[in-house]
């Protein structure tokens, strides 16, 4: 079974350091369910495997979360990310410190009425032939503001290395505020970067051949949302709180004005 982290009554200041012995796999899931301050320190030694699911519920209300993860040589780690409070910053920086080392991010975000969501996600790849992916997708509705900054910095001495970050927005709202600042460093010539962010509103062909099959514009919405971050969600494999996730992403639906 997985390792969960809840927090406890009342808002809480809390560190958490996570070690993975070499050549051993972990899962572990950090689900934020009241207002919260937690730093998490993350090492995963020599040929280990950590799967780390984080989420920030609606209840948590107001969360800053910052994670930082040191990945050895011939190791890797995988973050899902689920970002769902009104009030929400969270930063992940991972150092891919070996040669042969891989970090893969994959996160999930809806703003509704007045939410401010302010994601910074760093990924610095120090080792020869690292791998890096970071995949972002989300939507944004009432006058919600939010902020993705995604970093992929290949360091000296990382060549060979690949890296990915993509970005997909959904604005339901003339009125939301999305700021989306992919950036790619390089200190090493032999490396192979790419990043990309697509912005778009709700595509009025796709609501228009739901409605017609009968589906109100909210309920149409809401298979839009689905559908968007659905690649995020199946990767949470932990059925309670994959439930706990979609049901908030549909109340906020639901409750915008």
């Amino acid at each position: 079974m997985p390792t969960q982290f809840e927090g406890a009554e009342g808002e809480f200041d809390e560190t958490r350091s996570i070690t993975v012995a070499a050549g051993q796999k972990k899962d572990v899931i950090l689900a934020l369910s009241k207002p919260a301050r937690a730093n998490i320190n993350v090492t995963v030694e020599k040929g280990g495997s950590l799967r780390l699911i984080t989420a920030q519920l609606p209840k948590a209300q107001e969360a800053q979360r910052t994670l930082f993860a040191k990945v050895e040589a011939d190791a890797s780690i995988e973050i899902v990310a689920a970002e769902l409070g009104p009030v929400n910053v969270s930063g992940i920086e991972v150092e891919l410190a070996g040669d042969n080392s891989s970090a893969e991010i994959y996160s999930l975000y809806f703003g509704h009425q007045d939410d401010k969501i302010d994601l910074n996600y760093i990924v610095r790849q120090r080792g020869k032939n690292t791998r890096a992916n970071i995949e972002v997708r989300g939507a944004l509705s009432g006058n919600s503001d939010k902020i993705f900054r995604g970093t992929l910095d290949f360091l000296e001495g990382s060549a060979g290395s690949e890296g990915r970050e993509k970005e997909e927005v959904t604005l339901f709202s003339d009125t939301a505020r999305n700021r989306s600042v992919p950036l790619m460093l390089s200190h090493e010539e032999a490396v192979d970067g790419h990043h990309g962010v697509s912005v778009g509103k709700t595509d009025k062909n796709k609501m228009f051949y739901l409605m017609s099959r009968g589906l109100n514009e909210r309920d149409a919405q809401k298979l839009i949302v689905e559908a968007a971050v659905a690649p995020v969600l199946r990767r949470i494999d932990d059925e309670e709180l994959t439930k706990e996730i979609r049901k908030a992403l549909l109340e906020r639906l639901s409750n915008e004005e």
